[in-house]
């Protein structure tokens, strides 16, 4: 929409934007004159009672440069009171705007798509430049390389292209179905090495045949033409290769394209492509697309999301994730074509938002993408405010829109903690960056409180974050991280230090031992490392900055492992380097959750071997809803087929000792039977997960177990014990292995994995699947290997009591027999050992035993007392070093004696500190 100075009439309501208790509107009187937009900024002044009969905005007595926007605003001349306005923001300094944001991947030269209304959502589609198309068939190049590098641990690459202009001519490139003349990828190793990759996949969509597909045509077609986001003759293309043929990332890549336009010389823009599809099946209706193109309409943007594309969109586009990298390119080249091309779009949204300064286009759509969008502005305005390209009028309508949004985002409410904090650190950043604006100093005040406040209750009594994101959990974070730095630019003091710290801690624990983000919920993949760095700067926590290093800085942390049971979450963990092993065991809810109840994620040796597999998008595909709506999709287990349900009641908890981790937990998330399963973690070694199903009726139920994969991690299966291996050529490794595989069926099963939104892969899944009546049993070893290790673990079921299962594991270093258990209180023979536990363990390697028992007092071997406790004990792990002649207990209540087998002793320490210990019988006492 063209620029205009627009008068808005108000003829019920006098509008005032001065922070009144009353919030945005004020009373009418009976009868009222039309208030214009000057007179709500600028205010209106009766001079002979020398009183403001409407309050200005501005706050003229508590800033001496606006005197002559004063002088001005009393004679009514409103015109010469924004031309001095202009002129003081010109040279005002002293001020910090926050840093803009954005959601998708900033690529150089993108601001001309910006400026012509062509706008992708996500970090699905990157832009990579503009191709030309010439009127004479011939082969169009792009040098890739920096593509095909980064996308060679995927495996694989993709591209998609569009028309850069709306115009009646359409781009017509050879397919891999052609007789000569297909795409090729031209890529060159280190070692000069070259190859041409053909696509595996290739094919295009039209928006007139939404339904047809193109995968066996030996044309690609690229057009796009008419008014709105897109038209019946929109067409796109779509490549991928296969990289997984080549020995080693690519040094350089070329993609050829044999191509020509149906008139002249056409322009088309390459984007790689981040969504596998399949040629055989995409359609226009079976796409997402990400990237949408308004140019040469003129309307412009409408500012909400066109049909068919996915719902965050229309949320997302009026946040303006554009401006800051749009201003950062005026700033940089003082190109003054972007400055008032950026500035048209901002004005642009004020009219078609039927003027910014009203309490609902402040709010347009949502309150939280408001938020984002005054944040970008902001940072913008500071650019622009010097750019010749802002005008008087200009700078008037924004300054009401940010004037308008500021007491907006102070006032508006959300049920939702993470866009509430979103929302009023936009306010502050408003009243700090503009503390002209009328109340500011106040809404600096509250929203400092607000945001304290906000911070301690989106945490649970145990620190754990109440929203089951790791990606929101991490941009609360970042949100408060911006604020402390921005409060402090701008001379002020961080007031929330305490529950940001908390929060900082909890992710610390959730992070990758790579510090990456563990991806629950629908979380992404992002490094945090660089913001655990700038949290531990804020907060000055050394620790947390150990965390960020990896070690190569700060102080150790105290513990490893950690366990937030009102949050529903456990991690176990060796420690915090990037080769240490991990463990996340969830039953986490709330905003954001997934159906995930009972999932574990593992890492080890600096790669996800295990991972949570992500979301995709919002919309309503295949994909996503495979992603997100169902349990499958996650390592747990799915009962008859069905997804559990949301927010389902549950509990989890764990304890840990010097050599063992406990998790154990249940749900009722799936109504045909409750799940109990139980993590123990052999600290440096491997875990061991017993599930148990108890049905609420006696008929079959179909249980199966889920363990899923990155996509590049070869996975095979056993056909006899339906072992389950992966082999990364280069890093760590993981074998997965069912005790009992004779009643189960094993397969490997085709899902997907989303390592963020809107990029996504097909990704191979293992499947356990037990028919059963009764109570169920699944008792499955997790063994992470190191690079090169061609380890592996030997398991053997052994014979015990009802209610429980009994296991033996070799694996060339040690032996352990293991007890999993219903309930404490009766004895149970596992192999040679016997014990009243829940859960018990014994492991020998050479003359060193490790034993362990939770829930009960005794464990036998051979008839012959090995430990035997005065209590039922919580968990409790015993070292016996004879060689050495000592032992060591780690976990042992106060109060409780402990007897052991070990007469030979000399040394007994409890948790790492030197113990007294009575001898008796041919055992030690410790405790009581």
């Amino acid at each position: 929409m063209d620029i205009d100075r627009r008068t808005v009439l108000r003829a019920a309501v006098a509008v005032t934007l001065a922070a009144s208790a009353g919030g945005l509107f004020a009373a009418a009187p009976a009868v009222a004159a039309p208030v214009t937009a000057e007179d709500a900024f600028f205010g209106v002044w009766d001079t002979s009672a020398a009183a403001w009969t409407k309050a200005p905005v501005l706050d003229y007595a508590g800033f001496a440069g606006l005197a002559k926007v004063e002088q001005a605003a009393k004679s009514g001349d409103y015109q010469a009171a924004s031309a001095s306005l202009l002129a003081y923001f010109r040279t005002r300094e002293g001020r910090t705007p926050p840093p803009w944001v954005q959601n998708n991947v900033y690529t150089a030269g993108q601001e001309d798509l910006f400026l012509d209304h062509i706008w992708t959502l996500g970090t699905g589609e990157i832009y990579h430049s503009v191709l030309t198309v010439p009127a004479v068939e011939a082969q169009i190049t792009a040098d890739v390389s920096v593509n095909a590098a980064s996308a060679y641990r995927a495996g694989w690459i993709g591209f998609m292209l569009m028309a850069r202009h709306k115009e009646a001519s359409t781009a017509t490139f050879r397919s891999r179905q052609a007789a000569s003349g297909g795409p090729v990828l031209a890529v060159t190793l280190a070692d000069g090495t070259t190859s041409d990759l053909a696509p595996v996949q290739d094919t295009y969509i039209a928006c007139s045949t939404p339904s047809t597909v193109h995968g066996k045509d030996s044309t690609l077609l690229v057009r796009d033409e008419g008014a709105g986001a897109y038209g019946p003759e929109t067409r796109k293309a779509y490549l991928t290769f296969d990289l997984s043929s080549l020995a080693a990332p690519p040094k350089a890549a070329v993609l050829k394209l044999t191509g020509v336009s149906s008139s002249g010389e056409k322009d088309v823009i390459l984007f790689q492509e981040k969504e596998t599809f399949d040629e055989t099946t995409r359609t226009w209706n079976t796409t997402v697309q990400n990237t949408f193109s308004w140019q040469g309409d003129p309307g412009g943007f409408d500012w909400k999301g066109p049909k068919g594309s996915d719902p965050e969109y229309g949320y997302q586009l009026p946040r303006f994730y554009f401006a800051g990298p749009t201003a950062d390119a005026y700033k940089a080249g003082k190109d003054e074509r972007i400055a008032a091309g950026l500035l048209a779009l901002m004005t642009d949204f004020v009219q078609d938002a039927e003027g910014g300064y009203t309490d609902g286009a402040a709010g347009f759509p949502r309150n939280l993408d408001a938020s984002w969008r005054f944040l970008n502005w902001t940072y913008a305005y500071d650019v622009l405010r010097t750019s010749s390209s802002l005008t008087s009028e200009i700078n008037s309508t924004l300054l009401r829109a940010f004037a308008a949004g500021g007491v907006f985002l102070s006032s508006t409410t959300n049920s939702n903690p993470n866009w509430m904090i979103s929302i009023r650190s936009a306010a502050l950043y408003l009243a700090l960056y503009f503390p002209e604006f009328a109340g500011s100093e106040t809404r600096v005040t509250e929203a400092q409180s607000y945001l304290g406040e906000r911070l301690a209750s989106s945490l649970n009594s145990d620190g754990g974050y109440m929203e089951a994101s790791s990606g929101y959990a991490m941009g609360v974070a970042t949100t408060f991280s911006t604020v402390a730095s921005v409060l402090k630019a701008n001379g002020r003091t961080f007031t929330a230090s305490d529950g940001l710290s908390t929060l900082s801690w909890f992710l610390a624990d959730q992070a990758y031992p790579t510090v990456y983000d563990p991806s629950y919920g629908d979380g992404g993949t992002a490094n945090w490392a660089p913001r655990f760095l700038e949290l531990s700067g804020l907060l000055s926590d050394e620790k947390l900055r150990y965390v960020a290093t990896q070690g190569s800085a700060g102080t150790r942390p105290g513990h490893t492992s950690a366990v937030y049971p009102v949050t529903r979450t456990a991690v176990q963990r060796t420690g915090w380097a990037a080769d240490d092993l991990y463990l996340r065991f969830s039953a986490d809810k709330g905003p954001h959750s997934v159906r995930d109840d009972l999932d574990v994620t593992v890492a080890g040796y600096g790669r996800p071997l295990l991972p949570a597999m992500g979301a995709f998008s919002y919309s309503d595909d295949a994909k996503s809803n495979w992603l997100r709506t169902t349990s499958q999709s996650r390592n747990t287990v799915t009962v008859d087929g069905k997804a559990q349900v949301l927010d389902a009641a549950g509990a989890l908890d764990q304890s840990s000792t010097a050599w063992f981790d406990l998790a154990e937990g249940w749900t009722d998330a799936s109504a045909a039977a409750r799940h109990h399963r139980s993590v123990l973690f052999v600290r440096g070694r491997f875990w061991l997960v017993s599930d148990v199903l108890t049905p609420s009726d006696t008929t079959e139920h179909s249980y199966e177990q889920t363990w899923h994969f990155l996509p590049d991690a070869e996975l095979s299966l056993s056909a006899d014990t339906l072992r389950a291996s992966t082999a990364f050529p280069n890093g760590g490794n993981i074998q997965v292995v069912p005790v009992d595989p004779a009643p189960l069926t094993g397969t490997l099963a085709d899902g997907y994995y989303s390592s963020a939104f809107y990029t996504i892969s097909d990704a191979k899944y293992l499947s356990y699947t037990l028919q059963a009546t009764g109570a169920a049993r699944l008792d499955t070893l997790l063994m992470p290997l190191p690079e090169g290790s061609r380890e592996g673990a030997r398991i053997q079921k052994l014979a015990t009591a009802t209610g429980a299962s009994a296991l033996r594991v070799d694996t060339g270093r040690e032996s352990g027999w293991y007890l999993h258990a219903d309930a404490s209180g009766t004895e149970r023979a596992f192999g040679d050992y016997v014990s009243d536990a829940r859960v018990a363990y014994a492991q020998e390697s050479g003359a060193r035993q490790r034993l362990l028992i939770a829930g009960g007092t005794t464990l036998r071997y051979g008839g012959e007392l090995l430990l035997g406790a005065s209590a039922e004990l919580g968990l409790v792990a015993v070292e016996l070093d004879r060689p050495q002649s000592t032992v060591a207990v780690s976990g042992l209540a106060a109060g409780t004696a402990l007897e052991i087998a070990a007469p030979w002793a000399r040394s007994v320490t409890t948790d790492g500190k030197k113990a007294r210990f009575e001898r008796g019988r041919g055992v030690i006492v410790v405790g009581g």
